[in-house]
């Protein structure tokens, strides 16, 4: 099984990239340190792991760099299923980087932020990225999108290449709690929209298995739609 590979740049530079997950020793301390537990935590690849000298693709997949991404990509395409310690090229797109991000930006910036976004994940996407659902989604619930529709569209794109909420289970309380208070002393002001979508397609799958249930139940009195309706609008 083959675990790194070679990339050889346009001025002759090889490179290696590795296609397992691995440690680096801040991680194995921090994980020893009498530190609270929190639900499942986010990469420190990118927020206190340099990535390695000449690792260029993960730089340019965070700079929305679609040209270099995508010739990259169509010179070695393995490279998509390259790791950066535990992140892949979409949780690497996803992860907050340590920075403050500021909210009072025009509404064009964010605009392009978003449309800028979406075609590199549909880049990665096309060529093959990696979609663990039970990965990816706490990424998705962490992100600082600028609106609900943003938030929407990103997930539906991923939701139409394998994204999967079935299983999941959210972010814990107390974790979401841990994210507010490092927002308030950021004096960051943007709203976790992910969770809410997230939350809301769980919310209305287990709305639509119990509209089922009732409608095919062979209890009696047989329930109609809109008493079906009206239970499953608690859900």
């Amino acid at each position: 099984m083959t675990t790194s590979i070679h990339y050889t740049n346009t001025r002759n530079v090889n490179t290696t990239y590795n296609l397992i997950e691995t440690r680096h020793p801040l991680t194995k301390y921090l994980e020893t340190r009498d530190f609270a537990p929190r639900d499942r935590p986010p990469s420190l690849a990118g927020r206190f792991i340099p990535r390695e000298i000449g690792n260029t693709f993960w730089g340019r997949i965070r700079a929305f760099d679609h040209k270099s991404v995508k010739r990259m990509l169509l010179k070695e395409p393995l490279l998509i299923k390259a790791k950066w310690q535990d992140l892949t090229p979409i949780t690497c797109l996803l992860s907050l980087p340590n920075r403050i991000i500021r909210t009072d930006l025009a509404d064009m910036y964010w605009e392009n932020h978003a449309k800028r976004l979406i075609k590199m994940l549909r880049i990665l996407c096309n060529n093959g990225a990696e979609i663990n659902s039970e990965v990816l989604l706490p990424y998705i619930e962490r992100y600082h999108f600028h609106n609900e529709l943003f938030a929407v569209r990103v997930f539906n794109l991923l939701l139409h290449r394998g994204l999967n909420t079935d299983k999941y289970r959210l972010l814990d309380e107390n974790e979401i709690q841990y994210l507010e208070t490092v927002k308030h002393a950021r004096q960051e002001t943007y709203v976790f929209w992910g969770r809410k979508v997230i939350s809301d397609n769980i919310r209305l799958s287990c709305r639509k298995l119990l509209h089922v249930y009732l409608r095919d139940t062979s209890l009696k009195p047989q329930l109609n739609i809109d008493v079906i309706g009206y239970i499953t609008s608690f859900i």
